[in-house]
């Protein structure tokens, strides 16, 4: 299952991992939005009742909400977007700026220039079953029967795949279609009632009693976008005075506690190549304190980490000890005070 809006920085891979090692809650607050991934995985679990999301780009949560009520289907959007109407619409129109531009970045088209008429008879055969623009472009497929656009789009697929023609690779997938499809299956989303949405810096919101909170940060060292000159000193210190707070990140100041920690793989924009990372969620003192003891068994399980010479170092401080190094991250229990 996907979850969430197509989105640049989507927790969607790893949503239900998120949401499985949070604890319940009357209330689940979602301050940095985004794409709204775990958001979406914790209104299906039952674990919370309430829920209340922020992004400093308002139209975030709401497009979240316009899609769950069935605003954007591939029945009632089959429009195509031009390169020059993305740029004119792009700022204004968070479903043009998501669906319609690359790697969900928000800022460029979708599509090169040299495959976008390709891409755009593509789209009409999906859309209307018109085969004409493709027929022009010496790609002849026969007529689809299928009636729904995206059993149609699969339908077209597979004839293009059997064609034998290097230049069709490349534009044997409609990206927008796929995406507007995902925004589709948000309509079967319940609980709409009991969602609150806010556009405003994460301290403005209002954090009401028996809610959690949990923070995907932009993380520190890497590309902020729309958080470009995020203060993360500043949220650290607020972070530090919450109470039943969860933050996502890389890595995270040594008084802040793991709770779990997961490998994945993700694309580095410098090099081009997948990379592993290793994704966690900390927890501050006080919120672990707080915890029952059996939460505290589950985060000693999830973080355990095996011994190495390190461990074996009497006197050995983390003073030398490599930032990465595992031990760094293990946390055999909360920090003593100072």
């Amino acid at each position: 299952m996907r979850y969430g809006l197509p989105y640049k920085g989507s927790k969607n891979l790893i949503a239900e991992w998120v949401v499985d090692n949070l604890p319940p809650a009357e209330v689940f607050i979602d301050l940095f939005f985004g794409g709204g991934a775990v958001t979406h995985r914790a209104m299906l679990t039952g674990k919370y009742k309430w829920f209340i999301v922020n992004d400093i780009d308002a139209r975030l949560p709401k497009l979240f909400i316009d899609c769950a009520h069935g605003k954007y289907t591939t029945a009632n959007h089959p429009e195509w977007i031009s390169r020059e109407e993305f740029f004119r619409r792009k700022d204004e129109d968070a479903y043009i700026a998501l669906v319609w531009s690359f790697g969900n970045n928000g800022k460029d088209y979708i599509y090169s220039k040299d495959l976008e008429y390709w891409k755009y008879g593509f789209h009409l055969a999906c859309f209307q079953n018109d085969l004409s623009i493709l027929a022009d472009l010496g790609v002849n497929l026969t007529k689809s029967g299928k009636t729904d656009v995206y059993e149609r789009y699969l339908d077209y697929s597979r004839q293009i795949g059997n064609i034998k023609h290097n230049a069709l690779e490349s534009f044997i997938r409609l990206q927008a279609l796929e995406r507007l499809q995902s925004l589709q299956s948000l309509q079967s989303l319940q609980s709409l009632q009991s969602l609150q949405s806010h556009g405003t810096d994460y301290r403005n919101v209002p954090i009401p009693d028996n809610a959690l909170i949990y923070c995907d940060i932009p993380y520190i060292g890497t590309n902020c976008g729309k958080y470009d000159g995020f203060d993360h000193g500043a949220f650290y210190e607020w972070a530090r005075q919450q109470s039943n707070i969860f933050i996502s990140e890389y890595s995270m100041p040594d008084d802040f506690i793991e709770v779990a920690n997961t490998e994945k793989i993700v694309l580095s924009s410098a090099s081009g190549n997948d990379i592993k990372t290793t994704e966690r969620i900390y927890t501050n003192r006080r919120t672990y304190d707080s915890l029952s003891d059996d939460f505290k068994a589950v985060i000693a399980t999830n973080t355990a980490q095996q011994i190495t010479i390190y461990d074996f170092l009497e006197g050995q401080t983390d003073e030398g000890i490599p930032h990465d190094h595992p031990r760094r991250h293990r946390p055999a229990g909360p920090p003593s005070e100072p």
